[in-house]
């Protein structure tokens, strides 16, 4: 039949062995091949029984959508699932390995499905901004019922199948060989009397209808305010499922999912999704050191949030604080916060008690013996008793070092890390921090700099940009209104109350430009901490207050209003163009890196793709020509990067870079 697939036929159990190779790739090819497999199957006297399994260690799968880097344009795929379905023939799926998007649809539309107790499966359709197109949204809700089903199908995480939600999609759980338990399953289902058993004919997911209901009504509460379109379509089609026969609710779900193909969120979310691929990369290398103990110096609130992470990774952590009171507080937040989430379901006492036995905290002068790296998160803390050849990582903005850790907020959950590398920096320096990064599970951006990391220029020029704006008469609540809309969760104005207007106002501007945050300052506002910043902070959060718009206003005269649009592509442009300087200063190699980082650290919405996508998506010329026409003293953030100029020359964008 090909090289995709090797059929062998023993005592009537015909298997189709998929050979995908190292990438265990379900392609165009294997359906082909799959087809005309089952097809020659079915007219076989001698055959009574079909089998799909891998020829390997994993089952073949992934997104066959070419958004999601597959190659079914057609939508093969799902056609091969209905001739499953409705084959005459019981056909049995063998899953083994990690098996996510068409693998799994193969396997829910045979008849029966024999699965490793070690197989994980997922559907990371959502997070393309796709819809599956094979039938998902109508076969898992027969099987599991809604809540399980769109746990898998919205959250896009891989799950375990044995002991959990996504159990009942096994009619075996085996723990031997593929071969050992296709015999025992077919022994067994030939006394039972062999027969089909379509997918598409069962109800068990249904037969709790308040249940579903409910499930269905919670995530539509939680999705309701997202601007993401898949998961509304996602729910739809799981709704209908209930409702609508097996060929109507095909029918529905393919519709769903060509709403969402070729649009410019899918396209943005794909990139995203296969960007944050390539730099996961960096924390699977081979070569790097199991980290399981680690110092934390001081006892600030990053402090705290590190030592917090990292015994919630299973890390030993030596915390070392000089000041008893304030190594009290600290580790009394520290507990406090596990206790948190103890209560709120999201940790068992039994981990949270693991947990604090990787803390150990004390001032005694060999507490960070033993220490693979230790962690500068607090100032003052010189003189802590390192022991020699230690390496050290600061952990706190604005620091020049050999070696830098920058964690994304929140940092007990952050998905990032910044591995920010100064000239000096040794590989094993490097190699320390990527490790480190894997085993608390989060992306490494690796950046080589003598200076600022990314993320702080990127935040420093979007404040910069957003005072420009005010300079030449804009609100700045207008200017928050207008990047709101556009995604940020954080305006520039809203983030400088949360981070703090003395910490904005440290930056200067060029001669002719203000920095409207220190004047807040001296006017004795501070931001969200003392209820008074750009915004008055109540009970009811922030409000908009007239006496800020009156001091600005006494400093320059309000123009017109320029258009939310112009406004966003304005400061999304002056952010690009920071990007740009970092990739022409070989801060970072790609624009895949500033993409995942300024999604990660929350400066862009996950649906705008990225950074450096979506400057693109909006017209790298539009936003050259904005830029260059805006007259505002401060050239060097308004001048686009000469980058730009290619791109648009050669019909390209940084997507390709």
């Amino acid at each position: 039949m090909g090289t995709e697939t090797e059929i062998t036929v023993t005592d009537g159990v015909a298997q189709i062995a998929l050979t995908a190779g190292p990438s265990a790739r379900l392609t165009v090819a294997m359906l082909n091949a799959i087809t005309q497999a089952i097809d020659r199957l079915s007219e076989d006297d001698g055959v009574e029984i079909i089998v799909l399994r891998a020829s390997g260690p994993i089952f073949p799968s992934g997104i066959t959508a070419p958004q999601g880097g597959g190659d079914d344009r057609d939508n093969l795929l799902s056609g091969v699932c209905r001739q499953i379905e409705l084959s005459a023939k019981p056909v049995i799926t063998v899953l083994t390995g990690a098996v996510v998007g068409g693998g799994v649809e193969l396997a829910l539309a045979s008849h029966y499905r024999l699965i490793h107790k070690q197989t994980r499966i997922g559907f990371p359709n959502a997070r393309l901004g796709l819809v599956p197109s094979a039938g998902a949204t109508q076969r898992l809700p027969r099987l599991l019922g809604a809540e399980a089903t769109l746990d898998l199908l919205i959250g896009g995480a891989l799950l375990p199948v044995a002991g959990g939600p996504v159990a009942p999609l096994a009619d075996m759980l085996f723990d031997d060989t593929p071969d050992a338990a296709i015999t025992r399953f077919s022994r067994d289902l030939r006394a039972k009397g062999t027969a089909p058993r379509p997918t598409a004919e069962l109800r068990a997911g249904f037969a709790d209808a308040g249940a579903y209901q409910s499930a269905l009504a919670g995530v539509r509460d939680d999705i309701a305010s997202s601007p993401e379109l898949a998961p509304k379509k996602i729910l739809a089609a799981v709704e209908a499922a209930m409702l609508l026969p097996i060929d109507t609710g095909l029918a529905f779900e393919d519709a769903a999912a060509e709403d969402c193909a070729d649009t410019e969120q899918s396209k943005a979310l794909s990139h995203l999704f296969h960007a944050e691929q390539r730099v996961a990369a960096q924390v699977r290398r081979n070569d790097l050191p199991e980290i399981s103990t680690i110092g934390v110096l001081g006892g600030s609130a990053i402090a705290a949030q590190i030592a917090q992470a990292a015994i919630e990774a299973g890390i030993r952590v030596n915390w070392f604080i000089k000041d008893p009171a304030q190594q009290r507080d600290a580790v009394g937040h520290v507990r406090g916060a596990l206790q948190q989430a103890v209560q709120a379901g999201r940790m068992s006492n039994d981990h949270m008690q693991r947990c604090l036995q990787n803390l150990h905290h004390g001032d005694g002068s060999d507490l960070l013996v033993g220490t693979q790296i230790v962690l500068r998160a607090t100032r003052g803390q010189r003189g802590a008793p390192v022991p020699p050849g230690t390496v050290i990582a600061h952990c706190l903005p604005g620091v020049d070092a050999r070696l830098a850790l920058q964690f994304a907020s929140p940092t007990p959950t952050g998905g990032l890390v910044e591995v920010i590398l100064g000239p000096e920096a040794t590989d094993d320096e490097r190699r320390l921090g990527l490790g480190l990064a894997r085993r608390l599970k989060r992306l490494a951006v690796v950046q080589t700099t003598a200076g600022t990391g990314l993320h702080d220029r990127l935040l420093q020029t979007l404040w910069r940009a957003a005072d420009a704006l005010v300079d030449l008469g804009q609100s700045p609540f207008t200017i928050d209104a207008a990047l709101r809309d556009w995604g940020m969760v954080y305006p520039p104005y809203d983030l400088a109350d949360r981070t703090g207007l003395n910490v904005v106002a440290r930056h200067p501007r060029t001669e002719g430009a203000q920095n409207w945050s220190g004047l807040l300052l001296q006017l004795g506002r501070q931001g969200r901490a003392t209820g008074r910043g750009f915004y008055h902070h109540g009970s009811d959060g922030p409000s908009r207050d007239a006496e800020v718009q009156h001091k600005i206003n006494g400093r320059r005269a309000p123009q017109s209003n320029m258009t939310a649009d112009h406004i966003a592509r304005l400061v999304v442009g002056a952010m690009a163009n920071a990007g740009a300087k970092a990739l022409r200063e070989s801060i970072v190699p790609r624009a895949a890196e500033i993409d995942v980082l300024s999604v990660f650290t929350h400066l862009v919405p996950n649906w705008r793709g990225g950074l450096m996508h979506a400057v693109g998506a909006q017209g790298l010329l539009r936003t050259s020509r904005a830029m260059e026409a805006l007259d505002h003293p401060d050239r060097d953030l308004w001048t686009p990067e000469p980058i730009f100029a290619e791109l648009i020359k050669y019909g390209r964008s940084f997507d390709d870079h």
